[in-house]
C-alpha cells in the first residue's frame, strides 16, 4: 500500500522551488507603511533577488534587478518590493482606480497561496503611484479582479526606480492551521520597447501551471486568529424623475438602508450575511451590442456580497453565475478553506425582476422573472497533489408553486505535468419550472431531466500549443443559477498553434488553425467554422491576430437553411506610450448575418478601445462597438446598423478622491424596406453620469452622483433623471 501511495505522490508532484524566509517581527520592531524600505526591520529580513525573465524570453536571469522581502507580526503580513530600472525616467506611474493596475503601467503582483498546493492564490497588485488591484488567480481562470481585500499599499520613487510596501491583514486571508508551507510568487511587469514580466520562480513561458512555480514561504507561523467580525451599514438616498412619451412625469423618492455582516470565527471560515443589500451600480456596465444576436450577453459579477470565495464557484462551465440572482432581499453564505479541500454554500431570497434566460439549440429566449424565489448554491473541491475533484449543487425554487430547477454533478481537473492539463465535468438537472409561452413566464409543469457533459485537453510546449474541447448538452438541461444559453447540442472545438519565437522583430510568430462544429440532438448542423490564422507578438506589448474565416455555416432554426459567411477577422492590441496607454481594435469585414431576417448580407463589425493619460491625474477610456449589414437579396442598401459608445473619464484629486464622468450612446437604425413587418426605424439612447467618490478604505466610502438618460424611438421620447447619495462605513 505504501508503494502505491509513493507512486501517486510522484505522479502528482509539482515542480520544486527555492524558498523565501519570512521574519517574525519582535514587539519593538515596527514597519511604517510609506514605501521607502528604510525601517530597521527590513535590514534584518532576507532579501530575495533571484528573478527570472518570463516574457519575452523565459527562464533567463532577469536583466532588471528586482527584490522582495517578507515579514509578519500578530496582525499583518508585510511585503517589501524593489524595482531597479536602467531608465528610471521611463517608469509608467499613473494614478489609477482600484483593479485598473494593468499592463500599460509598471507594477508588482504578489501571489499568495496559503493552501500551498498551487491551485489558487490571492493576488495583490501595486504600481509606482501606490494604486492597487487584487483578486483571485487560478491557472484555469486567470486573474479574477472581482474580490476586494482589506489591505494597504504604499510606493515611493527612487533615483534608480521605485519601491513599495504591502500590509496585508491576516484577517483578509483564508488559511488553515495545517502543516503545509504557504507559497508565494512575485511578478514584476514593465513595458518599454517590449513588455517584460519577471518572476521569482523559474516559470517557463509554455507552462499552463504558473502557480506550480511558486516558492515555499518558510519561517512563518500564521497566528491563530480570534473571532473577527465587521458590520457595514449602507444608506442610499435618491430622487428620480421620469418623463414619459406622452409628456407626463412621475417622481420617486427613496431612502434604503442595507447591512452587510462578515464573521470569521477561524482563519479558515468566513460567514457572510446581508439584509436588503444595495446593489445600485455606482459604476455603470459598459453598453454592448445585443440587437443582432441569438444569445444573451454575459455580464461579470460586481456585487460585493457575492465576491467572497468567488474562485470556488468557478468550473469548466458556467453552471454557477451569481448575477442570475437579480434582487436579493437577504442572503447568507459560508466559505471554508481547508488544507486539502474547500467549500462554499450560499442561499438568498430573490425578489425577482428582469428576465430569465431560456436556453435552446439555435438561440435563447427570455421569460419575465415576475416571481420570488429561493436560490441556493453549494460547491466544494478536494485537492490531491496536481489533481482536483469538485462537486456542485444548485437549487432555484419558485414561489406560488411555479416549480424548481436543480443541478448536481462533479468535475475533475488534472495537471498531468506543467504543460498538460485535462478537465471534465458531468452535470444533471431536474426542472419543473418550465417556460409557458402564453404567460411569458415560468410555470410548473411535468418534470424534465437534462444533462451536460464537458471535457477539455490543453498541451503547451515550446513548439506546440494545442487545445481541444467537447460538449454534450441535453435539450432539457437548465441551470437557472448559472449562465447557460445553448442546450440540446453536441460540439467540438480545437485550437492548434505552431510556436516560432523571436523571428526578426517579433517575439512570437505563430500560425494556427481553429475549428468548431456544433450539431443538434438530431444530428443537424447548427454551426461550423475552419479558421486559419497568424498570431504575432511584437514591441510595446503588442499582439495581432489575422484570420481568414471562409465558408462559416450557421443554421438559425431547426430545419432552416444553412447560412454561409466568408469574412476576414483582424485583431490588434498594444501599449504604445505613456499618453496612449492601451489601444485595442477588432475588425471583421465581409458577410454578416441579419439574425432578425434570417439572411446574409455584406457588412462588418468594428470594436475599438483606447485608454489615454492626458494628465497623470486624468484617465480617459473610450469604447466603441459597431455592426452593420446590408439587405442582401432584398436591397443593396444598409438594412441594419447598431452602435454602442462609452466615454469614461476619471479625475484623481487625491488617491482617495475622484470624480468620474461617463457618456454612453447607443443607436440602432433599421431600413423598413428590408423587413417584412413593422419595425422602429431609429432607437437612440444617451446616458450621462457624474459621480464624486471619497474612499477612506474598503467598506468606507461616500458617493454623490447624478444620472440622466434620454431614450428616443418611433414611439416618442422618454427621459429619466436621478440624483443620489450613497454612504457605507465598516464597524
Amino acid at each position: 500500500m505504501h508503494k502505491l501511495a509513493y507512486a501517486l505522490a510522484l505522479a502528482f508532484a509539482l515542480p520544486g522551488q527555492a524558498a523565501i524566509n519570512a521574519l517574525q517581527l519582535g514587539a519593538q520592531q515596527g514597519i511604517k507603511l510609506d514605501g521607502r524600505l528604510d525601517d530597521a526591520a527590513w535590514q534584518t529580513t532576507q532579501r530575495y533577488d533571484t528573478f527570472y525573465e518570463h516574457t519575452p524570453r523565459d527562464k533567463r536571469p532577469a536583466e532588471q534587478p528586482t527584490a522582495m522581502r517578507i515579514a509578519y507580526d500578530k496582525q499583518y503580513l508585510y511585503v517589501a518590493l524593489e524595482a531597479i530600472d536602467p531608465n528610471p525616467q521611463e517608469v509608467r506611474e499613473p494614478f489609477s482606480r482600484r483593479d485598473k493596475v494593468l499592463g500599460d503601467q509598471d507594477f508588482f503582483v504578489f501571489y499568495l497561496d496559503p493552501a500551498g498546493d498551487g491551485k489558487a492564490a490571492q493576488f495583490f497588485r501595486v504600481n509606482p503611484r501606490g494604486a492597487v488591484g487584487d483578486g483571485m488567480f487560478t491557472d484555469t481562470g486567470g486573474e479574477d479582479f472581482s474580490p476586494d481585500y482589506d489591505f494597504e499599499a504604499a510606493a515611493s520613487r527612487t533615483d534608480t526606480g521605485w519601491t513599495a510596501e504591502l500590509r496585508i491583514p491576516f484577517s483578509a486571508l483564508a488559511y488553515n492551521g495545517g502543516s503545509k508551507d504557504w507559497k508565494v510568487m512575485l511578478l514584476r511587469s514593465l513595458t518599454r520597447g517590449d513588455r517584460y514580466r519577471l518572476t521569482s520562480g523559474e516559470a517557463p513561458g509554455d507552462t499552463n501551471c504558473f502557480l506550480c512555480y511558486s516558492m515555499p514561504l518558510t519561517g512563518m507561523t500564521p497566528p491563530q486568529q480570534a473571532m473577527n467580525w465587521s458590520i457595514t451599514p449602507q444608506i442610499l438616498a435618491s430622487r428620480a424623475e421620469k418623463t414619459h412619451a406622452n409628456g407626463s412625469k412621475t417622481h420617486k423618492n427613496e431612502v434604503d438602508l442595507a447591512v452587510d455582516i462578515k464573521l470569521r470565527p477561524r482563519p479558515d471560515w468566513v460567514l457572510d450575511m446581508t439584509l436588503n443589500p444595495d446593489f445600485s451600480q455606482v459604476e455603470l456596465d459598459a453598453p454592448v451590442l445585443a440587437g443582432n444576436s441569438r444569445f444573451a450577453v454575459f455580464l461579470p459579477e460586481k456585487r460585493p456580497f457575492f465576491l467572497e470565495g468567488a474562485d470556488l464557484l468557478q468550473g469548466p462551465t458556467r453552471a454557477i453565475h451569481s448575477r442570475a440572482i437579480t434582487d436579493p432581499a437577504w442572503g447568507g453564505r459560508a466559505t471554508w478553506r481547508g488544507e486539502s479541500a474547500d467549500a462554499t454554500v450560499l442561499t438568498t431570497r430573490d425578489d425577482g425582476g428582469g428576465l430569465v434566460v431560456v436556453p435552446g439549440a439555435y438561440g435563447n429566449g427570455y421569460a419575465q422573472q415576475s416571481f420570488k424565489s429561493q436560490a441556493t448554491i453549494a460547491r466544494g473541491s478536494l485537492r490531491l497533489g496536481s489533481a482536483q475533484l469538485g462537486g456542485l449543487f444548485t437549487d432555484r425554487s419558485l414561489e406560488q408553486g411555479r416549480g424548481y430547477n436543480r443541478v448536481a454533478g462533479g468535475d475533475v481537473a488534472w495537471q498531468v505535468d506543467d504543460t498538460t492539463r485535462v478537465r471534465t465535468q458531468l452535470l444533471a438537472s431536474q426542472t419543473t419550472a418550465l417556460y409557458d409561452q402564453a404567460a411569458d413566464a415560468l410555470m410548473r409543469g411535468e418534470k424534465r431531466d437534462g444533462h451536460s457533459f464537458y471535457a477539455d485537453f490543453s498541451k503547451r510546449t515550446a513548439v506546440w500549443d494545442i487545445y481541444a474541447q467537447v460538449r454534450d448538452i441535453g435539450r432539457d438541461f437548465r441551470a437557472d443559477n448559472g449562465f447557460i444559453t445553448q442546450t440540446g447540442v453536441r460540439s467540438f472545438y480545437s485550437e492548434m498553434n505552431l510556436m516560432f519565437e523571436h523571428a526578426g522583430a517579433w517575439r512570437e510568430t505563430n500560425p494556427y488553425l481553429n475549428t468548431e462544429y456544433v450539431e443538434d440532438r438530431e444530428g443537424q448542423k447548427v454551426f461550423s467554422t475552419l479558421r486559419p490564422g497568424l498570431f504575432l507578438a511584437g514591441p510595446y506589448d503588442s499582439f495581432y491576430n489575422l484570420e481568414w474565416r471562409p465558408n462559416q455555416q450557421t443554421r438559425l432554426e431547426a430545419g432552416g437553411p444553412l447560412l454561409k459567411r466568408d469574412y476576414v477577422h483582424l485583431f490588434a492590441d498594444g501599449a504604445p506610450s505613456k499618453l496612449l496607454n492601451r489601444l485595442t481594435a477588432t475588425v471583421q469585414l465581409g458577410d454578416q448575418i441579419d439574425y432578425e431576417n434570417s439572411r446574409v448580407g455584406k457588412g462588418g463589425y468594428v470594436s475599438l478601445f483606447a485608454r489615454m493619460r492626458l494628465h497623470e491625474r486624468l484617465e480617459v477610456e473610450q469604447t466603441l462597438d459597431k455592426v452593420w449589414v446590408d439587405g442582401g437579396p432584398v436591397t443593396k442598401e444598409r438594412a441594419y446598423s447598431e452602435l454602442a459608445y462609452q466615454w469614461n473619464s476619471i479625475w484623481h484629486f487625491t488617491a482617495r478622491d475622484t470624480a468620474r464622468f461617463i457618456w454612453q450612446h447607443a443607436k440602432v437604425e433599421r431600413n423598413p424596406i428590408a423587413y417584412t413587418g413593422a419595425v422602429n426605424r431609429d432607437d437612440t439612447c444617451n446616458t450621462w453620469s457624474l459621480v464624486y467618490a471619497h474612499r477612506q478604505g474598503l467598506g468606507k466610502a461616500v458617493y454623490l452622483g447624478a444620472t440622466l438618460a434620454d431614450t428616443r424611438d418611433d414611439g416618442g421620447k422618454r427621459k429619466q433623471n436621478e440624483l443620489f447619495v450613497k454612504g457605507s462605513w465598516t464597524l
